[in-house]
């Protein structure tokens, strides 16, 4: 069974997963805000709003494709900066969910994210940001969590 928080809906154009992230996480769990280390967000594609990557792609930001895999051009400058960032502080790799979204499809892909990203202790959801249940407050092994490569993704 999939976890339902884990869905369509939460990941964005670039291969993020908004459910992982602690600034939805802090948002949907109404943890308050908090000036300098806690932020809200309702995550990128409820929000309808030109994200870092989205604001430089013309074909997303005129709803040509859903998702930079469907680009020719893939991985963009933009998204191998963001790819970068994320493998050497989070060791997840936006273009690898995004190879594995196209490879294997929305279904798979979510449940794998579940399996990597669901706290063992209440069965919520874990940070990729800070490895933290913001359920629970139990924080994970990064490595154990986050068992993508750190390694650039095959073109």
């Amino acid at each position: 069974m999939q976890n339902p928080k884990f869905t369509p809906a939460l990941i964005a154009p670039c291969g993020m997963n908004c459910a992982i992230c602690k600034a939805y996480l802090a948002y949907s769990i109404g943890v308050p805000k908090k000036r300098g280390s806690v932020t809200h967000c309702s995550g990128c594609r409820i929000r309808n709003r030109n994200c870092y990557i989205k604001r430089g792609c013309t074909k997303l930001s005129k709803n040509q494709i859903q998702f930079c895999f469907q680009c020719e051009q893939m991985p963009c400058q933009k998204l191998e900066h963001l790819d970068r960032r994320y493998r050497e502080r989070y060791s997840m790799s936006m273009v690898s969910n995004l190879r594995e979204l196209e490879e294997n499809g929305m279904d798979t892909f979510l449940k794998n994210q579940a399996a990597k990203f669901t706290c063992p202790k209440c069965g919520d959801v874990v940070s990729v940001h800070d490895c933290k249940c913001y359920v629970c407050n139990q924080v994970a092994n990064r490595k154990k969590k986050n068992a993508q490569s750190l390694k650039k993704p095959q073109r």
